[in-house]
C-alpha cells in the first residue's frame, strides 16, 4: 500500500495544451488538402497528445489532439503528409484504384518532399507556447 501511495505521488501532470493553427508552404506557395501533425516530444507522455489537422486551399490548418483544441505546449516535431484516399478509393479493384489515382492526381503543389513525412527525418521543429497561436511551416524542395 505504502508504495502503491509512493508512486501516486511521483505521477507526471498533464501537459498544457494551446491553440495551434497556421499556414504551410511548399517553396513560398500554399500546400492544401495535407494533413499536418504535431508530435510532442514529452518524455512519459503517448499518442494522446499527438495533434492533427488539414490544411485548407489556400494551406491554413489548426489542429487538435484527441478532444481539445491544439497541442501540448512544448517542443513538437511536426510532420506533413498527402491525406488518406477518400471513400470509394480504398481497395484493390480497379474502380477504387482509378478513383484514389485521380484523388492523388488532384492534389494541389506536390509531391511533398519526403524528408517531412515522419518523425525521424522531420527538419521541422516547432516550440509551441501558449503566447503564440500561429505558426508558419516553410518546406523547401
Amino acid at each position: 500500500m505504502a508504495v502503491a501511495l509512493a508512486l501516486v505521488g511521483c505521477a507526471k501532470s498533464p501537459p498544457e495544451i494551446v491553440t495551434v493553427e497556421g499556414v504551410v508552404l511548399v517553396n513560398g506557395q500554399p500546400l492544401p488538402n495535407a494533413t499536418i501533425t504535431f508530435v510532442p516530444m514529452i518524455e512519459g507522455f503517448g499518442a494522446e497528445y499527438i495533434a492533427t489537422g488539414a490544411s485548407d486551399e489556400q494551406g491554413r490548418f489548426k489542429v487538435v489532439c484527441p478532444g481539445k483544441n491544439g497541442c501540448p505546449a512544448g517542443e513538437n516535431r511536426v510532420t506533413v503528409t498527402n491525406p488518406g484516399p477518400p471513400e470509394g478509393a480504398r481497395g484493390q479493384s480497379d474502380k477504387a484504384q482509378a478513383k484514389a489515382n485521380a484523388f492523388y492526381a488532384s492534389l494541389k503543389n506536390r509531391p511533398i518532399p519526403q524528408r517531412y513525412t515522419t518523425v525521424a527525418s522531420t527538419p521541422l521543429v516547432v516550440q509551441v507556447t501558449a503566447a503564440q497561436t500561429e505558426y508558419r511551416l516553410e518546406l523547401e524542395r
